[in-house]
């Protein structure tokens, strides 16, 4: 086979590859890796064959959050033991450069230092960094909450609205979600899109049982459920569909178990 008819042989399996739908394995960046979502999305992407590049304070922690935790997954898993915050912009840069899309599963951790202490805007300190530094083609897909408020979202009732006012005046990580989501809606050059979780519980594996809502109309104490798996299954969906992407660009839905409020297909 000469040179001419290898290159036309590459390109047709590259062809038949994306025109039967077949997956083609993506490169993507994480932080938030060990928490109780992240580790989900790690594990979802490894099992597709995507390649994971990690942020994560203790590599053997987050080992220990995959299954099994002694597999060896070569080159297509890369952790790099810092907080995000602490890594400087070339460094990030660095490590988000081949990236199709970075994923931010960060949060605070529920102890008071965690809910008082600093970074207290660690999540929207970390997307305006990593957006800085991911290439501006990327997609960017950020773990937020269903309890931030959107001016598309149905007005709550007088006691919701309460309770937000006092969580935005009291407890900081309610702060800085709100902050993250306003910093994405000003910045529509970015490919961003976020996901609004209700109540999150926990499950092994995702069975893809959930809706899509456009706005949040639950109510904020109601009874709605969403496994941390599943949320990971629609992340999962956003960062390497770009069907699925593209119809949630530049939107904030939220995901909630099937049977609850009004579905969307991805």
């Amino acid at each position: 086979m000469n040179h001419s008819s290898q290159v036309s042989f590459l390109l047709l399996i590259v062809f038949s590859f994306t025109s039967f739908g077949m997956p083609i394995s993506a490169k993507i960046f994480i932080a938030g890796a060990t928490g109780a979502t992240g580790k989900h999305v790690v594990q979802q992407l490894l099992d597709k064959g995507n390649s994971v590049v990690a942020v994560a304070r203790s590599k053997d922690t987050m080992m220990m959050g995959l299954i099994p935790p002694t597999k060896d997954y070569g080159d297509r898993l890369q952790i790099h033991e810092a907080s995000i915050l602490d890594l400087s912009d070339d460094e990030l840069k660095s490590l988000t450069k081949d990236c199709s899309a970075v994923v931010s599963c960060l949060g605070h951790r529920p102890t008071f230092d965690g809910l008082f202490g600093h970074p207290k805007r660690l999540v929207t300190d970390a997307a305006r960094r990593l957006t800085a530094a991911m290439p501006s083609s990327s997609k960017f897909v950020l773990m937020g909450t269903e309890a931030v408020q959107l001016p598309i979202d149905p007005k709550r009732p007088f006691g919701e609205r309460a309770v937000l006012f006092l969580l935005r005046n009291l407890l900081p990580p309610h702060v800085d979600n709100e902050e993250v989501a306003s910093f994405l809606q000003e910045h529509k050059e970015i490919n961003w899109s976020a996901v609004r979780p209700t109540n999150l519980v926990d499950a092994d594996e995702a069975d893809g049982f959930y809706n899509i809502q456009e706005e949040s109309s639950l109510p904020l104490f109601g009874s709605q459920a969403i496994s941390r798996a599943n949320v990971a299954h629609f992340m999962v969906e956003l960062l390497t569909s770009d069907a699925t992407f593209a119809k949630w660009k530049h939107e904030m839905p939220v995901i909630v178990e099937k049977g609850s409020g009004t579905s969307a297909e991805l």
